[in-house]
């Protein structure tokens, strides 16, 4: 999966850039939870994983809280049938998107967003069942991140399923690393080397070489933006050189 070989690349370029010794392991594990994961973190099953940006998991893990992927995660268009694109193009606000159904899985973080927001939505226990009910028709949309848009946009060609071509929605989001409470000095040390790799252009040139074709394809300044508020007041640095912005 591109996202996990990019979070690795950067881990290793900010253990490199740290100018301390390490040693990296990758330890393989089927797809988990984000609650299995923090529960990992803490026995020690291994010192360090990319979980998204929230309160919960920051009152129980210490998160490194320099955004991954520059925040890219909140950036989101939307899958739709291809024949509904006139209907969209008439939303000019979120009063407006409210109108229309969402799927989301039930274990999303954005699922609560959408609660939140009093957005119409009908949950899915699993990726594939929330494209089935796009294409039968149960829901008029998927929000989907620029992370992940691009590349499962060929995944149904049987359900006629196309990439909304006018609106772009944002709020709030990132992947961070996490590590354990009690690990406080390898915590310091990748933050560290994240900093240094900003500021020396090695960071930019490892998200770039990643993103910047989704970066281009998403053409978000040809777009409507509509913000969606949350209340997931994670901890986030102000500097404009972490996220990706218009």
């Amino acid at each position: 999966m591109k996202r996990v070989q990019y979070s690795i690349e950067i881990l290793e370029l900010a253990l490199k850039k740290s100018g301390h010794p390490y040693q990296l392991e990758k330890i393989r594990t089927p797809l988990l939870s984000e609650n299995r994961s923090k529960n990992n973190l803490s026995q020690k099953k291994y010192d360090v994983h990319w979980l998204t940006a929230n309160q919960s998991l920051e009152s129980e893990l210490i998160p490194i809280p320099i955004p991954l992927c520059k925040g890219l995660m909140g950036w989101r268009l939307l899958f739709i049938r291809a024949e509904s694109q006139q209907k969209f193009s008439a939303i000019k606000n979120l009063n407006d998107l409210g109108k229309l159904i969402a799927a989301n899985g039930h274990d999303w973080p954005e699922s609560k967003l959408f609660e939140e927001n009093q957005l119409n939505q009908r949950l899915a226990t699993n990726w594939k069942s929330i494209f089935l009910m796009l294409g039968r028709e149960r829901v008029d949309y998927i929000s989907r991140s620029a992370l992940e848009i691009f590349q499962e946009e060929n995944a149904f060609p049987q359900l006629n399923i196309a990439i909304e071509s006018d609106l772009v929605i944002h709020y709030p989001a990132a992947y961070y690393f996490y590590v354990d409470k009690s690990n406080q000095g390898l915590a310091d040390i990748i933050e560290s080397g994240l900093k240094i790799a900003i500021a020396d252009g090695s960071f930019d040139e490892v998200f770039n070489r990643y993103f910047s074709n989704e970066i281009s394809r998403m053409n978000v300044a040809k777009r409507r933006l509509i913000e969606i508020p949350t209340s997931n007041k994670f901890k986030r640095h102000s500097n404009p050189e972490y996220w990706f912005s218009l």
